[in-house]
């Protein structure tokens, strides 16, 4: 009769194993140090604060957090439940309506940037005659425009929402229409 040994086994088996966590702990460390691991792009955070005058436009104020690329930023205007069946409506602000404290448009007519940055502390402008002629609903050739004649809007209010190039919102803020 023939005698079979396997005191060899156990200890390849646990080499094996070793081997195996040491191979998997390795892939793990360098993914993360490859940027694997990390998240995805950190959203712009942002405080602002706007008023809207029939007479004098709009004023938004960028209170603080991150500085605001205006190319890749839009501006959409969305009445609130004050205004009726208007609460699905959204507007585009045009870009070209849109200046910084020197006049500076965010967009120039011809395509080309203008002012590049909303920075914390800064006040950027939409005023008369464009703050009732720049909404534009996507998919419509008609502009919209809270009605500066219209006394009933006064004490209305609207939201103003800045979103980025990946559809994001993030910035918001409420605005009360003001004679």
């Amino acid at each position: 009769m023939k005698r079979q040994c396997d005191n060899a086994v156990s200890p390849v088996v646990g080499v094996m194993l070793m081997l195996v966590v040491t191979v998997i702990i390795a892939a793990v460390v360098s993914a993360f140090a490859g940027g694997l691991g990390s998240g995805s792009e950190k959203p712009q955070q942002v405080q602002l604060r706007a008023t809207y005058s029939q007479t004098d436009g709009m004023t938004i104020e960028h209170l603080g957090g991150d500085a605001i690329a205006t190319i890749s930023t839009n501006i959409i205007i969305r009445p609130s439940k004050t205004f009726g069946n208007a609460e699905h409506m959204r507007w585009v602000v045009n870009k070209t309506s849109i200046t910084d404290a020197d006049g500076t448009p965010w967009l120039k007519g011809d395509g080309v940037t203008g002012a590049k940055a909303f920075r914390p502390g800064e006040t950027h402008y939409i005023l008369p005659p464009y703050h009732n002629s720049t909404f534009l609903q996507p998919g419509a050739s008609t502009t919209y425009q809270f009605d500066n004649t219209d006394k009933d809007q006064v004490g209305r209010t609207f939201f103003v929402e800045f979103i980025d190039d990946a559809g994001r919102v993030f910035g918001r803020t409420e605005v009360v229409i003001k004679p």
